[in-house]
């Protein structure tokens, strides 16, 4: 019998991204990993299952989950993925009734009450940083006696007459205290996971999330599971579990799946110069805003191992950018990426179109900036208020809004504001992929990253998932509303 068996529930290509190639990736469930960490280390017997990454549909993730025979079953997600957490959970709980089926991820934290109200196979909600929450969560039901869970902080709970919702958890504030993710009880890193390819330089890679928290105001961004206080793991535990990834499971490159590493300076010149001196020889990518680099950092950066930096641009336009409470400028933006290129670094960009009030104008204004700087990589989404944003309850006042929550994927439309039609939002988002990408500069340097016939064959698969995923949008009628691609020069 096991304790406790977390579940990251099915979530094919064509659900997350509209396309049955695997552009996008597999990634690890991280989050479940160090909760799963977190409770052995109590002296819980704890299992995984990962749907996506093992093949498994709603009925195959409930069996195999309970073939563990566990005693409780949490299940993440996120919004996207909901509703087939539910399809889970309710495979479950036709089985086996008696199990507690626990939900836990961003989306449940941002809309609580409504989720729990539409979807009643969960039993019991986790709401923010789960990890000691869990512990005591599982004490309290799997102890001798059972524990009122209403005492639980960071609880949602079911009650006669609703629900209740338990004192909030404080953030955790001293992040070394967590162990390393449970990687050993996940399918096989090197085999089974491979972010997408266009982010990697070596293979097999891996992700870790070194900081919590973003004190940053965006309208599009929900920070309700790690708070708006930055808090870091110190420079000693990133590098010991760095070691430990290339040692035991022969990773070679890391991806810092956090939004601001770069923002803890002592941090990160502790474990550049530790890279450095201890010769770890891995190659790392991160994430940042473009108002927290500078020249230094940035040489000392590439000699500790980093190729590539993902910046939040979203927008080619100042007006833009205060409308959405970027806090940026195309000047600092210009400054941020010119400097990474210049430091031998790969600069990327997240850009969004459909922002709210956002014009013509300003969609040919985000395309020309993307050709203009010297961006690797670049990912262009559609702005979609996500639940627990500061957009999101407002956002019918600023456009259309399909609030269907298994659209909320960030590449579909979503949401289309006033300004614009739709056809014009899809025209200007394909104009922006066939523009930067099928530049001879661009695919010259991933033939240049073809150096294997794993990555032959990767990047073949995922080079048939971009053309899918363009050629959509081209026979979508988009291109009927705009019949020039001249005007985004």
């Amino acid at each position: 019998m096991m304790d406790v068996v977390f579940v990251n529930p099915p979530l094919s290509q064509e659900e997350r991204y509209g396309i049955k190639f695997k552009a996008g990736g597999q990634t690890p469930p991280t989050g479940l990993a160090v909760l799963a960490a977190v409770l052995r280390e109590k002296g819980r017997a704890v299992a995984i299952v990962d749907a996506p990454a093992e093949n498994l549909d709603h009925n195959g993730a409930a069996e195999k989950a309970l073939s563990f025979d566990p005693r409780i079953v949490g299940i993440t997600a996120v919004t996207v993925s909901i509703f087939n957490a539910h399809d889970v959970a309710r495979q479950i709980k036709a089985k086996a009734p008696d199990k507690t089926v626990i939900l836990g991820g961003p989306h449940l934290t941002a809309v609580p009450e409504e989720t729990m109200k539409r979807l009643p196979a969960f039993d019991i909600g986790v709401l923010g940083e789960g990890e000691i929450t869990m512990t005591e969560l599982a004490d309290a039901l799997l102890g001798p006696a059972a524990a009122p869970l209403d005492k639980i902080p960071g609880l949602i709970l079911r009650a006669a007459d609703g629900f209740r919702i338990t004192t909030r958890r404080p953030f955790i504030e001293d992040l070394d205290r967590l162990p390393f993710p449970a990687w050993d009880i996940l399918p096989d890193l090197a085999v089974h996971y491979c972010p997408p390819v266009h982010t990697l330089k070596r293979t097999p890679a891996a992700l870790v999330i070194p900081t919590r928290g973003c004190p940053g105001t965006c309208v599009f961004c929900d920070k309700r599971v790690f708070g708006r206080r930055m808090r870091a793991h110190s420079a000693d535990y990133i590098v010991r579990m760095l070691l430990r990834l290339k040692q035991r499971y022969g990773i070679r490159e890391i991806q810092f799946r956090d939004d601001n590493f770069l923002a803890f300076r002592r941090v990160l010149r502790e474990f550049c110069e530790r890279m450095i001196s201890e010769r770890v020889d891995m190659t790392w990518s991160c994430a940042g805003r473009v108002d927290m680099i500078n020249e230094e950092t940035l040489r000392l950066m590439k000699q500790a191992g980093c190729w590539q930096i993902w910046y939040g641009v979203e927008s080619g336009s100042d007006r833009i950018l205060k409308v959405i409470k970027k806090n940026t400028t195309i000047e600092m933006i210009t400054q941020a990426v010119t400097l990474t290129a210049q430091a031998g670094i790969h600069p990327c960009g997240f850009f969004m179109i459909g922002n709210p009030t956002e014009t013509e104008d300003d969609a040919r204004r985000t395309i020309a900036l993307l050709l203009k700087l010297p961006f690797s990589e670049f990912h262009m989404c559609h702005f979609t208020p996500l639940p627990g944003s500061e957009i999101y309850p407002v956002a019918d006042q600023y456009g259309k809004f399909d609030n269907d929550w298994r659209n909320l994927t960030c590449w579909t439309t979503a949401f289309v504001p006033h300004t614009i039609s739709e056809k014009k939002l899809v025209y200007y988002a394909n104009l922006a992929f066939r523009k930067f990408y099928f530049r001879p500069r661009i695919v010259f340097s991933y033939l240049r990253r073809i150096d294997s016939p794993r990555k032959l064959r990767v990047f073949f698969v995922a080079f048939l998932g971009f053309l899918q995923y363009v050629l959509q949008k081209r026979r979508s009628g988009a291109e009927d509303a705009c019949p020039a691609d001249d005007s985004a020069r």
